[in-house]
Order: structure tokens, then C-alpha cells, then sequence
């Protein structure tokens, strides 16, 4: 058997090497998505998880504040923590932002997933050098590491070298209490402790931060070490608790890595969206290598009826059939792996931009690896199963006939039926909805491809009439040629079906992408229009304190400005886990001067949502608070602020992504009074009419710019920023659809080839007759023409339906309310690329039809 594997199989795989490859070409690309997603997947948790660890290092647990408040912990409690039973060491920490005196103000903000910040500065941590070190990983790459004694600093070797900071010299930063000065001890490698605020990190004694940043008997954190006999899962979480119980409500006790779960959350529907449009794409490629192996079949049969006549038994065919799809399958899937490196390390970078986070893939999580190669072999073998049973099927008698006699299985009589059956339940499931309890989207998935499948089985039945529906164009595109092409269709059912249903998927890829980036970008730029108001937006790497708004609004040419802060807080309702928001503050008179609110009931009354505001203890939560936690207009939202839980009642309902949608508004008043801050995380500014934008931004940087480090940017630049963005993150979903259409035009070149094969008699008998080589093409581009036809119209109708199943999807696990918007552009486009992609595939068969040589041709077979 094995001898009859390398004589015959790898003979054909190298007589027909070209079309192996692109046969293979649809596990490739299916196994190097899966693997790409699966490796990026992990790498960017990994990140997530290493963001907080680095911060927290070997600790077991993290005191924080409980509550939003400048004021932090207070540090008498580090001795109280000191002495519970269970703890062995505690290392204090408070953190602040600062720039170098000689860095000029930054000329650009970061956006990611999590929202915008500006660009630069350094995180300066204040630590206890002695038990810091105990917690935490410093790796010294040159100097000493840190004492306690005032003006000394380490910095991170990327950040020294970007600077050209060198052991020994002076680094001035400029802080919210002035320019400081300090020597640089040692610099540090970008690993553990550097890898932190991707190695813009500075350490200086504790002390010495607390008065730089005047906060004096204050801290931000303490990092935990227990005891070994705690370490257990139970004894952790008992000494949790009991530290929670004894310390109070002024601070939260945490597990380091728990900080990044809702980071993880944040993206993991992105990644879902990515993985089930990989599957997609294996699926469209499993057609393919079903459609290439109907063609071996084709092109081998007189070979497999001699095998038989020389014993060679029923099982021992479809073994030899199965043999040559598993080594196909390996080789796909190998060249897939090397290909899904390349593509994870251009996603992790595209990722990188999205979470804000260096993404590096340093290894292949073996379980993705496995589950990819796993998925490759099967696909193949499964899509060559049904070939390798009519190979077995040929009888030695009937492989030495001109032609085998075609019968119709009972799939094609009645698979209609089923196809509608399987269609209906998919459907049912759809509407349904149950994907807010169905977090991977594992049941959405099955049900989109129980839709594909039952769309599939009525394609057999609806051929006749689709040859109907299509003569008269493609007669009057190709003549009578045109006629014969689309009479074609019917006779090679199963081999058309799965074209067809390949092509369909492909578009209905391409419209589920271009309507869902429709749908999400025209309420999201709705909101960033009204949002990111005004002409300018202010901000800086240092806090802006309460002054600064009002300088801003003085200067020549500013109409009105209005200052907002970002405040983390955690919210409550009776009856549920507390969750993780952010309270934006703002000005409310001020705030629709320069910009608006985005009611979800467009009847809301403006003023007197911005009275009850002014009223103080109320709030506007967004859509997606809203929905998830069932509040409407009048219900009290208890938010934790710096006295403990306060209720704020609900003013109104706005649509809001910011934060994934997770922020409530209320006032500057509430702010100062409940959450005891003071500061601006950004400043927005609208110009007087007529007044020219980059004169106010040059008027506005020669005044405060250096004095204040801002960033000043046009709104519109801005804006221009976050479209990109979006871009990039849709940009992932956009490649994979255009793959399917790819490996779906592939099957169309392997249907042609073989119809070309089967009929070549038939084709020299018509050319004896006096039909030209061009009207033999224009017949195969007939044929073509309508398989593109039909799976674009097929592919629009689907993918249409699926546009609006996936937004609704979408809306249940996210709680966005967002608007259908129904791509009408895309749609032509995706038409009319259906039928030019069916083209351009026929025209290598078209061309091999019409050179057959008709004294060979009917003498074929």
C-alpha cells in the first residue's frame, strides 16, 4: 500500500503541482488564521496579565484605595497591616506623573481601546528601595540599585537611551511642585519591575515622592508578600477578607492579576469576531479540497478502474484516496503554521496600537498549535471523504466506458427538505438570542454555519431556475454561447453546489464586515462628533489643576472652554456583584457650550436634565449601564465615593463608548464634594467664528504650553485619529473576508477545469461542427458567469441577514444600542465583484477549452 502511495500519489501530486498548492491554499489560510488569532490571543492576555503583575511582582495580594480620592491610603495603616498574622512583608508605593525639564510638550495623544491619553511623560514611583526589592523583579543593567536617601532615581534603559541619560548625570523632571533634581544610580532592564508603563518608569525613595507630589503620610498601593502557610487558595482568600473586614472601607484588598481582568474583557469580542471569521475561512476552504478531489477522481478514473481489475479492493481505494488527502493535509497545515507566524506577528502589532500595549510573540501556545494542525487534517479529510467513496464506487467495467453514467442521489431530490429544516432551526436559534449568556459566541457560531449549510442544500433544486432567470443575460453577453454556458450548470450538481456555496460564503463575509463597520461607525462617530467637541483639545502628562481651565478660556479668540476628569469608581445595585465604571465630570453649562450630550430618547429635555444635574446627586448613565444593570430615569445608582456609598439618581440616558460604554456623567460640584478631586484629565475648547484654529493652539502653547507641558490638537486631528483606529481594527476583518472570496474563486478555476475535463469530447464534437474558439471560451465564461451570479446574489441575501443577526449579537453581549445601517455601496461592489472574480477564474479553463484539438478531443477517453 505504501509502495502504491509513493508510485501513484506523489506522481500525480507532482504532475499537477501547481493546482496541489492551490488546492491546499484554503487549509493554509484556514490553519494560519486559527493559529495567528490563537497566538496574538495569548500574547495580548499574557500582556494584560504581565501589565499588572510586573506592577505588583511576587506579591499575593495588593491593598488600593477603596474608593476615587486624591488622598489615596493613609499610611498608618501600613503598620496596622504590618502585624496581622499571615503577612511577611508589606511594600508601600505611591505613583504620579512627570516630565523631563529638557522634553519638550508632547504633539500627540494615544488612543486605544481603553481611551485617549496624551502621549510622553514618565511614571515616577516612590518606593521603599530595601522592601521593594523584595517584591518586585529589578534586573540592574548598569549603576546601583536604589537607597533611601533623597535625589537619587532609576530609569529603564529604553527610556535612558531615548533620552541620552547616563549613570552618573543629572536628570531634571519638571512635577506638579516644580523642577526636581536627582542624580541617575542605575538603569534598569526592561524586564520585571522596568516592564512597566512600557519602560517610562522612574524609581524614586518613597519619601522623596511623597513630597514631590505634596502628599505627605500617603500612598497609592501596598504590595502584599504572606506567609507560606497562606498561600493555599482557601487560606488567600480568608486572608483577604479578613484584611478587607479589619482595614475598612477606605481601602479594597485585590489579587494582582484580578486588576487586568476588565482589560481582557475589553478586547475578547474582538478576538471572538476574528476567530469565527478564520472558521469561515477553513470552511470555504473545505469546498475547495473537495472540489479538487472530485477533479482527481475525474481526471484518474480509468487509473483507479485499472487498480480494481488488478484486485485491488473497494476500501483499499478510498484508503489510497484518503492517504493522498491526509498528505495534503499535512502539507497544508504546515505551510499554514509557518504562514500563521507571520501573520500573528502582524497582528500582534496591529493589536498593540488597539490595547496600548507592547504585544511581542515569544512562543506558540501548544494547545493553539495542536488545535490548528488538528483542524487542517481533519477539514481535508473530511472534504475528501466523499470523493474517496465514489473512487471506490468505480467499477472496473464502467471506468473503461467513454463515460460513467450519472445518477442523482437522493440529496439532490430531497435535499431541500433538510437544507430547509436546518435553515429554520438556525434560524430560530438566531432570533433567539441567546448570546448574552453565551460568552464565546460558541452557539452563534454552530448557528451561522447551520444557516450556510441549509442555504447550501437548496442550491441543487433552484439550478434549473437559475438557468432561466440568467439566459437572457448571458445570451445577449455572449450570443448563443451564452445559451449553451448556463444550460451547463445542471449537470454537474454537486460540483456547482459547493462552488456556489463557497462563493456565497464569501460574499456574505464581505457584507457581514462592511455592514456591521457601517453600523458601528455611524453611531460611534455620531458620538465622537458630539463628544470630542469643539476645535481644541487640551491636555498633558501632568494633572491639570483648577486654574488652568480658566487661563485657557481667557485667551484671545477662545469662545468657551470646559474642563472633564476621569474618575475610576465602583458601582452597585441590590442584588448584584459591584462593577467597575468611570464617572466623567463636567461642567454642564460649560460642557454644551463647547460640545453635547447624545440622548438615546431624543425627546429628552436639555435644560432640565442640566438643572437636576446642577441640583448635584444626579447623574447621566449610559446605554450600556443602562441595559445591563435595568435602569431608566429616576432609579438610584450607589457609586462608592471618598465618604463610602453614595446614591446618585439617574438624570438621564446617553449613548456613550467610552470605556466600553461603562461611564456615568455628573458634575465638577459632586466631583470635589464626594470624590475630593480637583484636577483635569482634559480641557475642550471651542474658537470664536471666524477665528482662525492654529492661531488660538499657537497663542494658547507660547502662553502656558511649557509652563503647563500641554498638548494642544484640533479637534479634527483628533477625530482623524480615532478613525484611523477604527480602521485598523476592522482592517483584520476586511483580509479574512477577502481571503474566502480568494479560495472561493479558486473552487470556480477547479469546477471549470474539471467540467472542461468531463466534456472535452463533447467540446470537440462542437468545434467540429464549426463553433469558433472564441464562442467555446464564451460558453465556459457563461457558466461561470452565472455560478458568480448566483453565489453573489445568494451571498448578499445572506449576508444581509446575517449583518443584522450579528448586530443584534453584538448589542446583547455588549449592551451597545446601535443602528442597522444596511451598506447598499458594499453590496453592489460585492456583486459586481462576485461576478468579475467568476471571470477572471474562467478564463484559464475558457482558454484550455478552446485550444483542445477537436481530431484529440473526439478521440478522447
Amino acid at each position: 500500500m505504501f509502495r502504491l502511495l509513493r508510485l501513484l500519489t506523489l506522481r500525480s501530486l507532482r504532475i499537477h503541482f501547481l493546482r496541489t498548492w492551490l488546492s491546499t491554499l484554503g487549509i493554509v489560510l484556514g490553519v494560519a488564521s486559527i493559529l495567528a488569532m490563537g497566538t496574538t490571543n495569548a500574547a495580548a492576555l499574557d500582556a494584560v496579565s504581565r501589565l499588572f503583575q510586573d506592577a505588583a511582582g511576587s506579591a499575593h495580594l495588593t491593598v488600593v484605595p477603596g474608593n476615587a480620592s486624591e488622598k489615596g491610603i493613609s499610611e498608618s495603616l501600613l503598620r496596622r497591616i504590618r502585624t496581622y498574622p499571615g503577612v511577611r512583608f508589606v511594600a508601600p508605593s505611591l505613583q504620579g506623573q512627570a516630565v523631563l525639564a529638557k522634553q519638550a510638550p508632547q504633539g500627540g495623544v494615544g488612543i486605544s481601546f481603553f481611551g485617549i491619553g496624551v502621549e510622553g511623560g514618565l511614571t515616577l514611583y516612590g518606593v521603599d528601595p530595601a522592601l521593594d526589592a523584595v517584591v518586585r523583579q529589578y534586573s540592574l543593567l548598569e549603576g546601583r540599585m536604589l537607597r533611601d536617601a533623597p535625589g537619587e532615581i532609576l530609569l529603564v534603559e529604553t527610556f535612558a537611551n531615548e533620552q541620552n541619560l547616563k549613570v552618573g548625570g543629572r536628570v531634571e523632571l519638571f512635577t506638579p511642585s516644580g523642577v526636581q533634581r536627582f542624580q541617575l544610580v542605575g538603569i534598569l532592564k526592561r524586564e520585571g519591575a522596568g516592564r512597566i508603563n512600557n519602560g517610562a518608569v522612574g524609581f524614586v525613595p518613597l519619601k522623596q515622592a511623597q513630597k514631590i507630589f505634596e502628599r505627605s503620610g500617603e500612598l497609592d498601593r501596598m504590595d502584599v508578600v504572606v506567609e507560606e502557610p497562606y498561600r493555599g487558595v482557601k487560606e488567600l482568600e480568608s486572608l483577604r477578607l479578613t484584611l478587607m473586614e479589619r482595614l475598612g472601607d477606605e481601602v479594597s484588598v485585590v489579587y494582582p492579576s484580578g486588576q487586568g481582568k476588565r482589560m481582557a474583557q475589553m478586547f475578547n469580542s474582538y478576538q471572538i469576531g476574528l476567530n469565527f471569521m478564520s472558521g469561515m475561512a477553513l470552511f470555504v476552504g473545505v469546498f475547495l479540497i473537495y472540489n479538487t478531489f472530485s477533479m482527481r477522481v475525474v481526471e484518474r478514473k480509468r487509473e483507479f478502474g485499472m487498480l480494481r481489475t488488478l484486485g485491488m479492493t473497494n476500501r483499499q481505494v478510498a484508503v489510497l484516496v484518503l492517504a493522498e488527502a491526509g498528505l495534503l493535509g499535512v502539507m497544508g497545515s504546515i505551510a499554514g503554521v509557518a504562514l500563521g507566524l507571520l501573520l500573528s506577528v502582524g497582528l500582534a502589532r496591529l493589536l498593540s496600537v488597539l490595547l496600548g500595549q507592547d504585544l511581542t510573540i515569544s512562543s506558540i501556545p501548544g494547545g493553539v498549535l495542536f488545535s490548528s494542525v488538528v483542524a487542517g487534517l481533519l477539514a481535508t479529510l473530511v472534504a475528501a471523504s466523499l470523493p474517496a467513496y465514489q473512487a471506490s464506487r468505480i467499477s472496473p467495467m464502467e471506468s473503461l466506458r467513454i463515460r460513467g453514467i450519472q445518477r442523482e442521489g437522493w440529496l439532490f431530490r430531497f435535499g431541500w427538505a433538510i437544507g430547509l429544516a436546518i435553515f429554520l432551526l438556525s434560524t430560530l436559534l438566531l432570533v433567539w438570542n441567546p448570546f448574552a449568556y453565551d460568552v464565546q459566541f460558541r452557539l452563534g457560531s454552530l448557528s451561522v454555519f447551520g444557516l450556510f449549510v441549509g442555504g447550501a442544500l437548496f442550491i441543487p433544486g433552484s439550478l434549473d431556475l437559475w438557468d432561466r432567470i440568467s439566459r437572457p443575460v448571458f445570451v445577449r453577453l455572449y450570443g448563443n454561447s451564452g445559451r449553451l454556458g448556463t444550460a451547463n450548470i445542471r449537470r454537474a450538481r454537486l460540483r456547482t453546489t459547493l462552488t456556489v456555496a463557497a462563493l456565497m460564503m464569501g460574499v456574505a463575509m464581505t457584507v457581514v464586515v462592511r455592514g456591521m463597520t457601517s453600523s458601528f461607525k455611524v453611531d460611534l462617530l455620531d458620538w465622537i462628533n458630539a463628544v470630542v467637541g469643539g476645535d481644541i483639545y487640551v491636555g498633558s502628562s501632568l494633572s491639570l489643576q483648577g486654574d488652568v481651565w480658566r487661563r485657557i478660556a481667557a485667551v484671545e479668540g477662545v469662545q468657551a472652554a470646559t474642563p472633564i476628569r476621569y474618575v475610576d469608581v465602583r458601582a452597585r445595585l441590590q442584588g448584584r456583584e459591584e462593577e467597575d465604571l468611570i464617572f466623567m465630570a463636567v461642567d454642564p453649562r460649560q460642557y454644551v457650550q463647547v460640545t453635547r450630550f447624545v440622548f438615546s430618547d431624543p425627546g429628552t429635555d436639555l435644560q432640565t436634565v442640566i438643572q437636576q444635574l446642577e441640583q448635584g446627586e444626579h447623574v447621566l448613565v449610559s446605554s450600556v449601564i443602562a441595559d445591563r444593570f435595568g435602569l431608566g430615569v429616576g432609579d438610584v445608582l450607589s457609586l462608592k465615593t471618598s465618604s463610602g456609598w453614595k446614591g446618585f439618581t439617574v438624570a438621564g440616558v446617553v449613548v456613550d463608548f467610552y470605556n466600553q460604554g461603562l461611564t456615568v456623567t455628573g458634575t465638577w460640584q459632586d466631583m470635589r464634594r464626594y470624590f475630593k478631586l480637583s484636577d483635569a484629565s482634559a480641557i475642550f475648547v471651542r474658537v470664536q467664528p471666524g477665528t482662525s484654529i492654529q492661531s488660538v493652539i499657537h497663542r494658547m502653547d507660547e502662553q502656558y504650553g511649557e509652563r503647563y507641558r500641554l498638548t494642544l490638537l484640533s479637534n479634527e486631528t483628533l477625530k482623524a485619529q480615532i478613525n484611523t483606529l477604527l480602521n485598523q481594527a476592522f482592517s483584520m476583518f476586511d483580509m479574512l473576508a477577502i481571503i474566502a472570496i480568494l479560495v472561493a474563486s479558486l473552487g470556480i478555476v477547479n469546477t471549470l477545469t474539471m467540467n472542461v475535463l468531463e466534456r472535452a469530447r463533447e467540446i470537440g464534437m462542437l468545434r467540429s461542427i464549426g463553433m469558433t474558439r472564441e464562442q467555446v471560451a464564451g460558453m465556459i465564461l457563461a457558466e461561470a458567469g452565472v455560478m458568480g451570479l448566483f453565489g453573489g446574489l445568494l451571498g448578499l441575501a445572506f449576508g444581509a441577514l446575517l449583518s443584522r443577526i450579528f448586530l443584534q449579537a453584538m448589542m446583547a453581549m455588549s449592551n451597545y444600542r446601535l443602528q442597522f445601517v444596511l451598506p447598499v455601496e458594499g453590496l453592489l461592489i460585492s456583486l459586481l465583484a462576485a461576478w468579475g472574480i467568476s471571470q477572471i477564474a474562467a478564463l484559464i479553463p475558457a482558454v484550455r477549452a478552446s485550444q483542445i484539438p477537436v481530431l484529440e478531443a473526439i478521440r478522447y477517453e
